[in-house]
């Protein structure tokens, strides 16, 4: 009998030695967790908590026609101006938020270039997914990135006709590099410190004249013009207008990563990542929890390559398909082509409309990570955005190209204050790394290889 009392003491003393620990750990964490930064905390809440989830949802392909040509409500769309021996086109851009539980960073960005009878293209964007499952479609600096490379392929190949020089092959490699410097801070900011690019080019031309056209190509290379130099950014916030009409957020989803238009592929993901021939990776991905994630998110770096590369259609000799890395780790392989006339409608996005398009989509998604961090309470936000661009000198060796200027506008409908407003428009605009590319004259290194060898 004694002994069998023995025991429950023993017993009761175990309970009341675990219940300890246990309070002391809740404790523990509770005096760990209100000691963060209430940002922080935002931002833990706001990547372990799942969105809201519908009956009904919107069925996208991740690129797919527009229904219709883009309305932008806070500015006019312009068409470039037209004159002889030069080739402007101005590119619009939307982006709106899609509602769906497993990701909270999922959207889309409409673009359209300006002054032409087509509607343009939707993109589907997403940095949200869960591991070992695909996103709903790459990240917006994915497109950045592709569009990037799809703009100096192109180059090339206009280039080399000039010259009256035939490549038997020609492939583009871009990887960016992108950095948050204190991201949680007041003053925090993302850059995009590098550029580095190998154009590969196989052909029996001389180095020379090889050489000749990789200068032809640069100058001409108006993307790549936009991230070397300063480029001029006008951003206006627009609170509560009358905005909201044409575009909202809205339930959605996709069912595949592949995409077809007119019975031609334009997006998948690759069986195995597609890796560049010459670049590499210097930012080594790292393993953590989502605390210790957080300690070394305010200084985040990463890198995205590209890779473009023909498509072999005789009938498009500029579409080509275009490897991408996004943030999952994953490789897309995406399509882009280009105008061949006047009342030619491409197969596919032009490279300055997915340069447009993941710049506007970056910064929306600043935009969502900002809304979070802060707690702010808002009804729906989106971009809309206008990059003028220039070529001179078309189809000869004398060709260059600029971005003009940007215009970017952030629509939000909230009950905040103007000031909270401010300092929400502020903070996502510096966060932005592809308006830091933009804004910022950008390091660029680019090196040719002919026939597997690098040219000096």
């Amino acid at each position: 009998m004694n002994m069998k009392k023995s025991k429950m003491k023993k017993g009761k003393k175990i309970i009341l030695i675990i219940v300890a620990v246990i309070l002391i750990i809740a404790l523990a964490a509770g005096i760990f967790w209100f000691s963060m930064p209430s940002g922080q905390r935002n931002m833990i809440l706001f990547m372990m908590n799942s969105g809201d989830s519908y009956d009904n949802y919107q069925k996208y392909q991740v690129i797919d026609r527009n229904n219709e040509s883009l309305k932008p409500t806070a500015f006019v769309p312009s068409v470039a101006d037209l004159i002889e021996g030069s080739d402007n086109i101005n590119v619009i851009a939307v982006t709106e938020m899609v509602k769906n539980e497993n990701s909270s960073m999922f959207k889309k960005g409409m673009v359209q270039s300006t002054g032409i009878d087509y509607t343009g293209w939707h993109l589907i964007a997403d940095e949200g997914a869960v591991e070992g499952s695909y996103p709903f479609g790459p990240s917006p600096l994915s497109y950045w990135t592709s569009g990037l490379a799809a703009n100096l392929h192109q180059q090339i190949l206009k280039a080399a006709e000039v010259k009256g020089i035939e490549l038997d092959n020609v492939k583009v490699e871009v990887l960016n590099k992108f950095r948050w410097d204190d991201m949680m801070a007041s003053d925090g900011a993302g850059f995009t410190d590098e550029t580095n690019t190998n154009i590969i080019i196989e052909s029996s031309a001389s180095a020379e004249v090889i050489q000749e056209i990789k200068e032809i190509a640069l100058n001409s290379w108006a993307a790549g013009e936009a991230l070397k130099n300063e480029t001029v950014i006008e951003p206006t916030l627009v609170i509560n207008g009358d905005n909201w009409e044409n575009y909202r957020a809205t339930p959605g989803t996709t069912d595949s990563e592949k995409s077809f238009v007119d019975g031609n592929r334009l997006s998948s993901v690759t069986e195995v990542p597609k890796q560049p021939d010459y670049l590499e990776q210097t930012v080594a991905e790292e393993d953590a929890s989502i605390f210790q994630m957080f300690n070394s998110m305010s200084n985040m770096e990463f890198e995205i390559y590209a890779i473009s590369e023909s498509a072999e259609n005789t009938e498009r000799p500029y579409l080509k398909k275009i490897a991408v890395l996004t943030p999952s780790a994953e490789t897309w392989e995406i399509y882009s082509d280009e105008f061949m006339g006047e009342n030619d409608t491409p197969l596919a996005p032009t490279s300055l409309e997915y340069f447009t398009a993941g710049s506007a989509l970056c910064l929306t998604s600043q935009m969502t990570l900002v809304s979070a961090m802060m707690g702010l309470d808002f009804t729906d936000y989106r971009v809309e955005q206008q990059i003028d661009y220039r070529q001179e000198n078309v189809d000869t060796t004398e060709m260059v190209s600029y971005t003009d200027i940007v215009h970017s506008y952030v629509i939000i409908e909230s009950d905040e204050s103007q000031d909270e407003l401010e300092t929400f428009y502020n903070k996502a605009l510096s966060l932005c790394f592809a308006g830091a590319g933009l804004k910022n004259a950008t390091d660029m290194n680019t090196d040719i290889y002919l026939n597997g060898e690098k040219l000096q």
